[in-house]
């Protein structure tokens, strides 16, 4: 399988719009739904990539057969003196590409580029019960930083998550 990873461009509005209705569908491991893009209009979207890319913001993406099949956002916390260095970051990977070393490619791309925008800590989320996602976090250099008794909420129950962390 031939997979490109690079920076979004607008031109991505559409096929990421698709990308994130697919996944927010796949798992309840994420903090959406496929229903919470629905009615995103992809112009909407562009102004969304526009503001991405003016800042010290990354959003990777794996193309493959001209279809997005994994993302990796890294947000600044704030571009405040005390917080500057700080970004939380986000790994998706549609379903039928789980195990092919997608989201691995797509983090340690992601991280060189934090790295070079000047970002020392990048921190996560991830669920309590997701012990797939917390083991591939911690076999790349994550910690464990503490725990959250209500992360999300779906279907009406509570599920509790942990805090990761990375210096870079």
């Amino acid at each position: 399988m031939d997979t490109d990873y690079r920076l979004i461009r607008e031109d991505d509005a559409a096929a990421i719009i698709e990308f994130m209705t697919v996944i927010g569908g796949d798992t309840d491991n994420l903090p959406f739904s496929a229903s919470d893009f629905a009615s995103v209009d992809p112009e909407d979207e562009k102004y969304v990539i526009r503001e991405i890319r003016k800042g010290r913001n990354i959003y990777a993406i794996a193309v493959s057969d001209g279809k997005i099949i994994g993302s990796c956002e890294i947000r600044a916390q704030g571009d405040r003196t005390r917080i500057r260095h700080r970004a939380d970051i986000a790994i998706a990977v549609r379903k039928d590409f789980w195990g092919m070393g997608i989201a691995k490619h797509l983090l340690d791309y992601s991280l060189a580029e934090a790295k070079d925008r000047g970002f020392t800590k990048i921190c996560l989320e991830v669920r309590s019960d997701n012990d797939r996602a917390r083991r591939f976090y911690e076999t790349n250099g994550f910690f464990h930083e503490g725990s959250d008794s209500r992360l999300f909420l779906i279907d009406g129950r509570y599920v509790s998550g942990e805090h990761y962390g990375i210096e870079l």
